[in-house]
């Protein structure tokens, strides 16, 4: 399983101080969200996202999540429980693909990525 990192989330319980903070520490450029849901802003590469700032819950509020590239979700998500990690959510459907989010036997979070057929 060749994997790589491939997208970052930053939770927040405030979205909206954490997209000015990181824009005036950093001078990354943050888009708006247009779209309702979890998403309230891109952190952009130029014409490119590569993050996203979510609202956070209790789990994850504070926490950057960083999303790596799996080959097959159902596997990596069974191999990773049977190497001691637990399932912090479920199977999640976003705009570029479907991903997992567990926590490691130390308690870092991280999400097993599938690029839906559009994206891969």
């Amino acid at each position: 399983m060749a994997s790589k990192f491939v997208w970052f989330d930053v939770a927040a319980h405030k979205p909206d101080a954490v997209r000015e903070f990181y824009a005036a520490l950093f001078g990354w450029p943050i888009g708006p969200d247009s779209n309702p849901g979890p998403y309230n802003g891109w952190i952009m590469d130029g014409e490119q996202p590569w993050a996203a700032v979510v609202e956070a819950d209790d789990r994850t509020a504070g926490r950057w999540i960083p999303y790596v590239q799996v080959d097959d979700l159902d596997v990596a998500t069974e191999r990773a429980t049977a190497l001691g990690a637990t399932v912090i959510q479920g199977k999640t459907d976003g705009p570029a693909g479907t991903a997992v989010t567990i926590a490691d036997p130390g308690g870092a979070i991280i999400a097993l990525w599938v690029p839906s057929a559009s994206h891969g």
